[in-house]
């Protein structure tokens, strides 16, 4: 059952920040007393919070300290590759209990993954993963595209999707309440709640793999559906003189960010296939054409991040996906934000970035989702 919003702003509190007492609670999320005091007996009532006395640590009366309980939910979360299907179930504080992944059903002639087959990879996993846990109370699912209502999939590019409808039929098989998200706004939710949304109301999120991703957090809200996808990002000019991108850009971020356009440019260069983990391999050895392309690679990060935060006028950006180790930090990335964060000689204000890096594997990409959808059950929007 959903919370009301007062019970919301509390059990969000408690899940963020910790244990607090009733006081506290009032003052910082600005409810009266009486308020604060009905949310909490709702919370205890439904065994989503305990409270018990906790003595001060000087000579007083004990305090009553309200702690979420972190097993009162569990939810299934998903992330959908062009292939496989990797699962988690996670807790209320959004941490792991158990992991699992299947193949999804071979594409059809015209190239879709049947979606009825996915559904039941889905059903199944959800059982496997339930065993593992008191009781399942929903299932969020992430894959990238545009989504719809968080239930339909506009677009489903990896897997050969338009206009499907992936929650009724999963939630049929299942009896459980069904979210689908952009795998990317999935992980900025999780950071919204369990990242850098506990220090930062506005942040970015850009996503560096196989392709790049972007979601956007705006005072303390996750912006579900982007204009643009994040096009107009992906394809910010970063050098007249760079390489193409695949829809034919010049020197745009994509062209030096995606990993197909690296592996295709160094392998043009190199007269061979090269792939992206063969120029890390290289780079360490100390291989200058190696260098060139992920240093490359790093400025257009740089550039985009400050493009970024400028657009959002925002100082955190976070930094995640499975080539972003590779990239940020380096003296090249940081050379490029040092410039751009450079005043003129009769500017005064300057700010600094809070560049957070979070590497993930695809099972952190399910955790997005379960995250996506512990919000919904509790009836977070």
């Amino acid at each position: 059952m959903a919370l009301s919003p007062g019970e919301l702003a509390v059990a969000r509190h408690l899940l963020i920040h910790g244990p607090s007492t009733r006081g506290d609670l009032g003052d910082r999320l600005n409810l009266s007393y009486a308020s604060t005091s009905r949310a909490a007996r709702a919370l205890i009532e439904g065994g989503m919070a305990s409270e018990a006395l906790v003595p001060e640590s000087v000579v007083g009366r004990p305090r009553q300290v309200l702690t979420a309980v972190p097993g009162a939910r569990h939810v299934v979360g998903c992330k959908l590759t062009a292939d496989t299907a990797y699962g988690v179930v996670c807790d209320m504080f959004g941490t792991v209990r158990s992991t699992a992944r299947a193949a999804l059903p071979a594409p059809a002639a015209d190239g879709a993954v049947p979606v009825e087959g996915t559904a039941k990879v889905i059903a199944q996993l959800t059982t496997r993963l339930g065993r593992r846990v008191p009781t399942v109370d929903g299932i969020g699912v992430a894959l990238g595209g545009i989504i719809r209502n968080r239930s339909m999939v506009r677009e489903g590019t990896f897997l050969g999707w338009r206009d499907i409808d992936l929650a009724t039929p999963l939630g049929e098989r299942t009896g459980l309440p069904v979210t689908i998200t952009n795998d990317v706004t999935a992980l900025a939710r999780e950071q919204l709640w369990f990242g850098a949304g506990r220090t930062h109301s506005t942040f970015g999120l850009i996503t560096v793999g196989a392709g790049l991703g972007f979601g956007v957090v705006r005072e303390g809200v996750a912006v579900e559906e982007l204009i643009d996808n994040g096009h107009l990002l992906a394809h910010t000019p970063v050098d007249t003189r760079g390489p193409q991108c695949r829809i034919g850009h010049t020197g745009c971020a994509a062209a030096y960010l995606n990993r197909d356009d690296i592996e295709h440019h160094a392998s043009v260069a190199a007269g061979r296939a090269v792939t992206f983990g063969e120029l890390i391999r290289a780079r360490a050895a100390g291989d200058p054409t190696a260098a060139h392309w992920l240093d490359g690679a790093a400025r257009a990060l740089g550039h985009l991040v400050a493009t970024f935060a400028g657009a959002l006028q925002t100082s955190c950006v976070v930094l995640a996906g499975e080539d972003v180790a590779t990239l940020a930090g380096t003296p090249a990335m940081n050379d490029v934000i040092a410039d751009r964060l450079r005043p003129g000689r009769d500017e005064t204000q300057r700010c600094a970035l809070d560049i957070i890096t979070t590497p993930l594997t695809f099972n952190d990409w399910a955790r997005g989702a379960a995250v996506v959808g512990i919000q919904n059950a509790l009836g977070a929007t």
